[in-house]
């Protein structure tokens, strides 16, 4: 269990390092995100941030989180976003972990 929860944060980071980057095509690859989401992904954070201009972002072990669905199988994963410098922002990322595979759902400000 440890593993996979290692192996699930690497993967979280991995997705935020690619959106950092605004790299759809190795979003597509790894996380099957389409364009469709990608633009969503975007939207969200220009909002936020009230930029295009958006700093880098990051997550920490101490804020993510991983629960057991009742009804499916698989996890829900809950990780808060941080700027690169440390700074805690009020964006969340939800992803889930079934098969080995980590998907995307939603990046959104709580």
């Amino acid at each position: 269990m440890e593993d996979s929860i290692k192996r699930t944060f690497k993967l979280n980071c991995e997705l935020v390092e690619y959106i950092n980057e605004m790299d759809l095509e190795n979003l597509k690859t790894h996380f099957e995100i389409n364009a469709a989401v990608f633009e969503e992904i975007q939207e969200e954070l220009f909002e936020y941030f009230e930029t295009k201009d958006l700093p880098k972002l990051k997550i920490l072990e101490t804020h993510f989180s991983i629960f057991k669905y009742d009804s499916i199988e698989g996890f829900g994963i809950e990780a808060k976003l941080f700027t690169a410098n440390d700074k805690e922002t009020e964006l969340t990322l939800h992803t889930e972990f079934d098969n080995n595979q980590l998907r995307f759902k939603l990046i959104e400000v709580m």
